[in-house]
């Protein structure tokens, strides 16, 4: 394949007998790898717990690598450090904050702005865009005003773009995106990428594909494209060679990777989930928001943690890139990992 092409695929886990035996990885020392199936077990683990603190449960984050359990009582916080997690005591709940952040995204044509959870500081975290109109950003700081201190409104520079520009990855002969992942549906080979790319129509190629047709387009509320793959499937993997295996779930404070064909690969944090982003082209619901730098042309490639995928790129602006959730692309369209 093209070294542009983003493909999917993933190494190899550590080994059961390794984790069985208790092996504990120095987040300080560790390889990329090895922080990253930390960061994996972590999640998994502590989100197990989490799940089961019900209205105890503040939601989980993560500090180099390593869970920290958010909880809302005392009982949910000696049910989280008797399973070994550091715990926070704090005072809205995950359910609290997901209410909020849902009744925000009532607040319609407001471009330029987003919300979302952030589980580290216990808040929805509401970005208002120099680029947004005073009447945008008075309704949006309006509306954030009537839930209190579970809400935070931060001013951000620059301007929210969907990633679309010329370059060498997957192109329709006029706009240029990233392929993020390949997927097959009942058997057949398929390339995720953008929506907002699809939505462009066109025939796609890039590397060895040609005469890719477009099968799915979601954008906006979605952001997911879904092409054929005429050329089969063949190995699947990022254009470093890492692999993909698995799906994961995004969490504030996880350390990612990501690839596009502008800006090459790079990485970055999970800095909030759930995201509402309201771009010019609509409203991008369920996005999560992180540090990664990524540019035009990148739109659809992949965030991954390791083996895991993450999602596809959205956009954003020169401090923050959004992605749309790979769990929602793989269970919308029906997908399975190739």
């Amino acid at each position: 394949m093209n070294s542009r092409k983003t493909l999917l695929a993933g190494f190899t886990a550590f080994s059961a007998a390794a984790l069985a035996a208790g092996v504990c990885v120095n987040a300080a020392s560790a390889s990329p790898l090895a922080f990253s199936q930390m960061q994996a077990q972590s999640i998994a683990q502590a989100g197990s717990v989490a799940d089961s603190l019900g209205a105890g449960n503040g939601g989980v984050y993560l500090v180099r690598g390593k869970a920290v359990v958010t909880v809302t009582d005392a009982a949910a916080q000696e049910k989280a450090e008797a399973a070994g997690f550091a715990t926070k005591l704090v005072k809205h709940s995950f359910a609290e904050l997901t209410s909020v952040k849902e009744g925000l995204d009532s607040v319609k044509n407001v471009p330029q702005t987003s919300w979302g959870i952030d589980t580290r500081s216990n808040q929805v975290v509401v970005k208002i865009y120099d680029a947004a109109s005073p009447t945008a950003a008075a309704k949006v700081r309006a509306a954030a005003a009537k839930y209190g201190d579970s809400v935070r409104v931060e001013q951000h520079s620059g301007k929210l773009s969907t990633y679309i520009s010329d370059g060498d990855s997957i192109t329709n002969g006029q706009y240029t995106c990233s392929l993020g992942f390949n997927v097959t549906r009942g058997g057949q080979p398929f390339m995720l990428t953008a929506g907002h790319c699809t939505n462009l129509g066109g025939t796609w190629r890039g590397g060895n594909v040609t005469g890719a047709q477009i099968v799915e387009s979601d954008c906006p509320g979605a952001d997911s494209g879904l092409l054929t793959r005429p050329n089969g499937t063949g190995p699947g993997a990022i254009n470093t060679g890492q692999r993909i295996t698995s799906v994961g779930t995004p969490t504030v404070g996880e350390q990612i990777r990501k690839m596009g064909q502008t800006t090459g690969g790079g990485s970055g944090e999970v800095t909030s989930v759930d995201e509402s982003v309201n771009f010019d082209v609509g409203v991008l619901n369920h996005e999560f928001g992180t540090t990664a730098h990524t540019d035009h042309g990148d739109s659809g490639g992949p965030a991954y943690d390791g083996s895991a995928g993450l999602g596809t790129l959205s956009g954003g602006n020169t401090q923050t890139s959004y992605f749309y959730p790979l769990s929602r692309e793989m269970s919308s369209y029906g997908l399975r990992l190739a």
